[in-house]
């Protein structure tokens, strides 16, 4: 078991590309396809911004002479005081970060003062100070508050123009480009790989002796295969070979479906794993949802896995969503919850997406500010254009649902407002494993500002020099009398 961890944790991913096709609810076997690997392209600190000539080799005369240059500039300035024109720079230097404070506070608070005048139904100052926030702030600055609030800035003022007009629907964004925007958020940041080896680390223990398994992805589109492809190798190093895997997964974009099939399928026949993929070009919350998941095969052990987002509906009605989820039975369900407010234990402030639009506000800010700065620690360059992706792709959406339209959907469905509560409340019970959180924290990278929390339920908490961002949590299905059907 230690060793299916260890390849589940350091497991590099490759993409796999071919001519299979996966239609809706048709398995594809990883023997009957061929396949081309290739590596797949991560984007690392060092990697420069397109559009910039960077010369890649320095004529090595050219660099002595330009090091005996600034060595004699420095002897001069040296010979002339150069304790004064330091002192100078410093100064200098001082002044404009107070500047910049200065003026992240007088953005903050302006910004404060626009959303308690939206609050209130002022939306004529409301625009007025949005318009001076327009010039304040750009998405492209080098200060992190005031991407933020160049974000916060644009999302209000959709939130004003649905108010006048009287339209409120949520983001529906082209699915290559949410799935191109997360997979830049899972390089750039580990908090999505966190997230995903807890979830693995469970189904791997929840599948522990069992020939027949299968996985239900609830929502396939933003990270595609990136987590399964971590968890196949892990399930190929078990004492006595690997078990016979169904992957069956939901997703709003059948050619998201398609790409995931190929590379699961590509990967498997690698690892020489039985394999069968089902595509479901559903929400699970849609109807008929429930009749596109294949049956259950005697003996089987049945994982779902649900990782909740706010840059699109993803579930369709919350109340049909959980009738599939306890329809299934799952041996193991892994929920991948965002923190925005809320008392720790209570579903990780999903609730605020419907509550008042000032706490929601509240709670955004709060959430994502430190989204933020943890990427600005993990991608410092100013233009960094891998962290603008994830910052317009990702985060940018996720507020504009979040204040704009008030959550992921408004569009009549039903909509849980705790879904750790609702889990407990229909039949599901928590599945805490020791060493889960451990095994996060052991693969934090050092000195950024990671923290990895474990709560007594066993519920693992990722965030940001203390403030937590994303909740996992594990339950098992197992009904009682009181439960409600």
């Amino acid at each position: 078991m230690q060793d299916s961890l260890s390849l589940m944790q350091f497991h590099d991913p490759y993409i796999y590309s071919g001519n299979a096709v996966v239609g809706a609810n048709l398995p594809l076997s990883s023997s009957s396809h061929s396949f081309l690997p290739h590596h797949q392209e991560f984007v690392h600190t060092g990697d420069r911004c397109p559009g910039k000539d960077v010369p890649e080799f320095v004529d090595q005369a050219a660099a002595e002479v330009s090091g005996e240059q600034e060595l004699a500039v420095n002897k001069e300035v040296s010979g002339r005081g150069g304790d004064g024109a330091v002192e100078e720079h410093q100064n200098g230097a001082a002044t404009a970060r107070g500047e910049e404070e200065a003026h992240g506070v007088r953005m903050i608070a302006l910004l404060m003062e626009c959303a308690v005048a939206v609050s209130v139904g002022n939306l004529a100052d409301a625009n007025g100070m949005l318009l001076e926030l327009g010039q304040m702030a750009s998405p492209y600055a080098s200060s992190c508050g005031e991407r933020l609030v160049a974000y916060f800035t644009k999302a209000m003022a959709a939130r004003l123009m649905s108010s006048w007009v009287g339209i409120c629907a949520p983001l529906a964004p082209p699915c290559a480009a949410v799935h191109a925007a997360f997979r830049a958020f899972y390089n750039v940041s580990p908090l999505a790989r966190f997230a995903y080896l807890a979830c693995n680390k469970a189904i791997l223990e929840a599948f522990h002796g069992k020939r027949l398994v299968h996985i239900v992805d609830l929502d396939v589109v933003p990270g595609g295969a990136l987590q399964w492809l971590s968890l196949l190798p892990a399930l190929a190093a078990r004492p006595g070979g690997p078990p016979l895997l169904r992957v069956t997964g939901f997703g709003v974009s059948a050619s998201a479906l398609h790409d995931t099939g190929n590379q699961l399928a590509g990967l498997a026949s690698k690892l020489s794993i039985p394999f069968e993929f089902y595509a479901v070009a559903k929400r699970p919350g849609d109807v008929d949802a429930a009749a596109a998941v294949p049956s259950r095969r005697p003996g089987e052990a049945l994982a779902v896995h649900w990782l909740r987002h706010a840059m699109y509906d993803a579930a369709g009605g919350d109340g049909a969503t959980m009738r599939l989820v306890r329809w299934l039975e799952p041996k193991v369900l892994t929920l991948v919850e965002q923190e925005r407010g809320g008392a720790p234990g209570d579903g990780g402030g999903a609730g605020h997406d419907h509550g008042h639009f000032l706490d929601r506000f509240v709670s955004a800010l709060h959430h994502y500010s430190a989204l933020f700065d943890s990427l600005g620690a993990s991608r410092p360059a100013d233009e960094d254009a891998s962290r603008h992706l994830v910052e317009h792709g990702v985060l940018g959406r996720e507020i504009g649902n979040v204040l704009a339209v008030g959550g992921p959907s408004r569009s009549g469905r039903d909509k849980l407002g705790c879904w750790q509560a609702e889990l407990a409340r229909h039949g599901f019970l928590r599945a805490g494993g020791a060493g889960r959180a451990q095994l996060v924290a052991g693969a934090c990278p050092p000195g950024l500002g990671y923290t990895v929390a474990d709560d007594h339920d066993g519920t693992v908490r990722l965030g940001w020099k203390g403030t937590p961002l994303y909740a996992v949590s594990t339950w098992t299905w197992c009904p009682s009398p009181h439960a409600q059907r």
